[in-house]
């Protein structure tokens, strides 16, 4: 049965958090777990919910702390509580293996996820990411992004379109995608009591480069030459201290948001098979 409404699962630890699934869970499929980009939510892996070629694989899209629906953990919050929260999810919904997918700030949940529960990963799958903390030019510009976001009760036609420069701006997706972006952003991430918890995660973000040793399971990881968040050769360095590299992919022409834009999402559609064929 199809299942692309938004779900909520109720943990111990008060949480409640809401995600999405492909289809009804069918253990004898590969499970992939999905972590969207900043200021998004489940519905980001839209398109791969959609592709055929994702058929055979249990797609859960999970709603990070301080985006979508998922609450419990109030306004201070880390990308590792989202990686606890989403592990304690799986276990509920009786999924013990499975493959993680993050793009940039999910890429952050993903490799967390791979930290604390590394047994239960078949396989780590990311996109513009880093393992990094945040440098202060990029602070500074996200802190002014925030500042012109936050200076009207609805952010300005100008302020989303400063944002959507992660994915390349509107031109890089169609007017309708982008027009629901645009909704998303006014419903959910309007005001600095919707933005800053967001923000405050991804800006104060930790350095993880010093354990990729402890990250054995195989690792595919895509990024775009015209991501201007985070360089090839940034990816390129951290990557090869990853112990399992499966395959670094430069995508000409991807941008920061690979997995919502072509050609990332072909791209990725076509290595992901491949990926999990040979190491399921």
């Amino acid at each position: 049965m199809l299942r692309k409404e938004l779900l909520h699962m109720p943990l111990e630890n008060g949480v409640r958090i809401a995600y999405r699934l492909s289809h009804s869970i069918d253990t004898s499929l590969p499970s992939i777990v999905m972590h969207h980009a900043f200021l998004m939510n489940s519905r980001f892996y839209d398109q791969q919910f959609k592709d055929s070629r994702y058929s055979n694989y249990n797609l859960i899209s999970i709603d990070a702390h301080g985006h979508g629906e998922t609450i419990g953990r109030g306004n201070d919050f880390t990308f590792w509580d989202s990686a606890a929260d989403s592990l304690q999810l799986l276990t509920k919904l009786g999924i013990d293996q499975f493959y993680t997918m993050g793009t940039t700030q999910g890429g952050f949940i993903a490799l967390r996820m791979a930290l604390l529960e590394p047994n239960r990963m078949k396989g780590l799958i990311l996109l513009s990411t880093s393992v990094y903390a945040t440098p202060q030019q990029l602070k500074t510009y996200m802190r002014a992004s925030r500042d012109q976001w936050c200076r009207t009760k609805i952010p300005s036609d100008e302020a989303m379109l400063v944002r959507a420069a992660s994915f390349g701006g509107p031109t890089r997706v169609s007017r309708k995608v982008f027009r629901k972006i645009q909704d998303m952003w006014i419903q959910r991430y309007a005001g600095a009591e919707c933005y800053d918890p967001a923000l405050n995660c991804l800006l104060n973000r930790e350095a993880i480069d010093d354990q990729l040793e402890k990250i054995t399971m195989p690792t595919l990881v895509l990024h775009g030459t015209e991501d201007r968040i985070f360089t090839v050769e940034e990816a390129q360095t951290w990557t090869s201290k990853l112990p399992n590299l499966w395959k670094f992919v430069i995508v000409e022409r991807g941008v920061h948001h690979l997995s919502l834009t072509e050609p990332g999402i072909e791209v990725a559609a076509q290595l992901i098979p491949q990926f999990i064929n040979e190491t399921s």
